[in-house]
């Protein structure tokens, strides 16, 4: 049986961001998730709350939500139910590509 956290490996395991899943501990990552996340569902006008950006969402999320439900010893993990599930990684990579081609051709001004 594995040890019990002390407080002060809590608080360091807190601080690492070892809590959250490996796709979401660099800052970089969490990025390009929430952007592809604000791209990949859209905005109805029948949704009874004001939808946050991007950038909300992943303050929230990560900053706040994510970490005090740590603190009470959940985490958030990818399930092990067998199923034909959406890939995150590709559906982020996807939607970077289709900015950075978004971005290249704003660069590049309208064709001649």
């Amino acid at each position: 049986m594995k040890p019990a956290f002390t407080p002060a490996d809590l608080d360091k395991w807190l601080k690492d961001g070892r809590y959250l899943p490996e796709c979401l501990r660099d800052f970089h990552d969490q990025k390009e998730v929430f952007k592809a996340i604000d791209e990949i569902i859209p905005v109805r006008p029948q949704d009874s709350i004001k939808r946050p950006s991007w950038i909300e969402a992943q303050c929230y999320v990560i900053d706040i939500f994510l970490w005090f439900m740590a603190r009470r010893g959940y985490t958030l993990r990818k399930t092990r139910k067998k199923g034909v599930f959406r890939d995150l990684d590709a559906d982020v990579t996807n939607q970077t590509a289709k900015r950075l081609t978004s971005f290249s051709a704003m660069l590049r001004g309208p064709s001649a």
